[in-house]
């Protein structure tokens, strides 16, 4: 090939990657033309609604598939937050750094995706402002987080945010501390210090650990803040500093003094800290004292639930306008001060955004399952004027603590009278930290009488067919789930198939069928399931037969019989089986005797002779 030709070639190749090029681009500049609304965002980019925004990052995705951009077409498509009427989304500042690319597709996704946040986020500031004209403070504030999850350079609302935005995403550094720690007596040098905006860690656990929780704990910080806006902020304070052009002007409402954290070592080392002090301290991996405002942990795998748990306390009397005395002294109330704290266990963090409450919440599954299944509802006032002393004699702590829990996602979730039941919640639990609760204005919410406020009580806490089909919209997996006496359509039974994560399952009192549990030989991590009193009968246990780790089931109330249990013949793991009221007789020993890890069985209100029963147990050990 010759020198001339060779050129000849190479300009033609060059025109056409140029060609090529240029089409690409114009194609992405083609399919970029978003549903635009009037407003305009302060950086003067057209601003978009909602609804523009998930039809831009649907168009985004399709465009992704095409091309082969697998990774960028989920994170187009699950970008914008799902929609659930019994839960509360929650922000922090995004990123929006373009990543260097010679990928030129990914450089267009790139340029795209961020624009239409930069769009969307010009959208939800004007949302903030109109929200604040029409007084609702709380959601402007909360919008303006919002925002900044999609603009983190959004001048305006960075400026009205200032500190508490900047603080969500501080770096924290690890200094060894050279002076001996005053309240520990710990000596110089043989502990370190973590210092944040609104905390001091001080830690005994490594490097990694300890930077981690000084990070959660900021990023709690600025969740907390904008659940609980109107306990800790000032009124008209957000209005001040949306007028202000200054970002130092009307300094945001503050902790008087740095929030104390400390992080044990080991659990040993928790224990000879607080062991001495508290007597159930053992039980526990984190504990917060009023008496030295202070917070203790120790790393733990379940630790994080715990860290929501304890902080909640110590933000309520530390970081709000309540002036709760360190020696505070409940007189009732009880329930609302514990029924926050577990309230914030359920915060979660998801795709780039938190999600706090719902009816998948862990603590929600045990407060369903003893209201709904159990029937439990205390004497109202003898429970509304609980304190610490009162419940800790009391032999059913445990199921106080879940009926309070059960309470307050209630009134929090919005399953009843939605933004007023919040409010009069709220109004309750600054009541108790205050000493005179008396809980009578919520009663008002659930009923008249005792009775009509179980039974109301009862069904906010049943889940309904909308609350399911939401679930199963977000792709959230959850481990427990609690149905009991559900009643949903075929359609939205199935929906359980995709929980692959499932441990415990309890569909008691159901309308669950037998062909809505094919599904169930695909759930290798269930180990407890409950099928009390629904309709069920043999072909539902063939199903039951193939979970492979499936350790307690539940089939009291059920009209089985012998030939409906030999289904089960020959489960190798199965250790409890409840056969209460069923129509099983003697025949059914055999089935029993094939199952080798057998410890409990319940075979009250059967046919089973008890002579029979006695030598069946004798014989396995019992």
């Amino acid at each position: 090939m010759t020198t001339k030709t060779l050129t000849h070639w190479l300009a033609v190749a060059s025109l056409c990657l140029a060609c090529a090029t240029a089409k690409l681009a114009s194609a992405w500049a083609q399919e970029e033309r978003p549903v635009a609304s009037e407003v305009n965002s302060p950086d003067n980019e057209v601003s978009f609604d909602r609804s523009a925004m998930m039809s831009e990052l649907r168009r985004l995705a399709e465009v992704c598939e095409r091309i082969g951009l697998s990774e960028q077409a989920e994170i187009s498509r699950h970008w914008e937050p799902p929609v659930r009427h019994d839960q509360l989304l929650l922000y922090l500042p995004g990123v929006s750094t373009s990543q260097p690319t010679e990928d030129a597709n990914f450089g267009h996704w790139q340029d795209a995706f961020l624009r239409a946040r930069r769009n969307y986020a010009g959208y939800l500031f004007e949302q903030a402002r109109a929200q604040l004209k029409s007084q609702q403070e709380d959601r402007s504030f909360c919008t303006l987080w919002h925002v900044l999850r999609e603009d983190p350079s959004h001048s305006e609302a960075k400026r009205i945010l200032g500190p508490l935005a900047t603080a969500a995403r501080v770096r924290p550094q690890l200094r060894l501390s050279n002076a001996p720690h005053e309240k520990l007596g710990w000596a110089a040098k043989t502990y370190s210090r973590v210092t944040t905006p609104h905390f001091t860690l001080t830690t005994r656990a490594d490097r990694r650990e300890s930077v981690l929780l000084a990070t959660q704990l900021e990023e709690f910080f600025a969740l907390w803040s904008q659940v609980f806006y109107e306990l800790w902020a000032a009124p008209g304070k957000l209005e001040q500093r949306f007028a202000s052009s200054s970002s130092t002007a009307f300094p945001w409402d503050e902790p008087p003094h740095s929030i104390e954290v400390v992080l044990l070592r080991d659990r040993q080392e928790y224990l000879d800290t607080l062991g001495a002090s508290e007597a159930s301290i053992g039980l526990s991996v984190g504990y917060y004292s009023p008496q030295v405002q202070m917070s203790f942990f120790y790393p733990a795998p379940d630790m994080i639930a715990t860290l929501f748990h304890e902080l909640t306390h110590q933000l309520f009397i530390e970081a709000t306008q309540l002036n709760v005395s360190n020696e505070l002294e409940l007189d009732g109330g009880l329930w609302m001060i514990e029924g926050i704290a577990m309230h914030m266990e359920s915060l979660a963090e998801r795709n780039d955004y938190w999600t706090l409450g719902g009816i998948d919440s862990p603590r929600m599954q045990t407060a369903r399952y003893r209201a709904v299944r159990d029937g439990f509802w205390p004497e109202w006032n003898d429970f509304a004027a609980g304190n610490m002393e009162r419940w800790k004699r009391d032999p059913q702590l445990a199921t106080l603590y879940s009926h309070a829990v059960g309470l307050t996602h209630v009134f929090l979730d919005g399953l009843i009278s939605g933004d007023s039941s919040r409010e009069a919640y709220l109004r309750g639990l600054v009541a108790a930290y205050r000493g005179n609760s008396d809980g009578r204005e919520l009663l008002v919410f659930l009923g008249d009488t005792e009775e009509a406020a179980k039974n109301r009580y009862q069904d906010a806490l049943t889940v309904t067919e909308e609350q399911l089909l939401e679930l199963d919209a977000t792709g959230y997996l959850v481990a427990e789930l609690v149905l009991s006496g559900s009643l949903f359509t075929p359609q939205a039974w199935q929906t359980l198939s995709r929980q692959t994560q499932l441990q415990w399952l309890d569909l008691s009192f159901s309308n669950v069928a037998a062909q809505d549990l094919r599904w169930l030989p695909q759930a290798n991590k269930l180990v407890r399931l409950s099928l009390e009193g629904t309709r069920l009968e043999g072909e539902a246990l063939k199903w039951v037969r193939q979970v492979p780790e499936l350790r307690e089931l539940d089939l009291a109330d059920c009209a089985i019989d012998d030939a409906d249990l030999q289904e089960l013949a020959g489960h190798r793991k199965l250790q409890t089986l409840w056969l209460t009221n069923t129509r099983v007789t003697d025949k059914s020993l055999k089935t029993l005797s094939s199952l080798p890890a057998l410890k409990r069985c319940d075979v009250r209100g059967t046919q089973i002779q008890e002579s029979s029963w006695l030598e069946f147990a004798k014989q396995r050990g019992w």
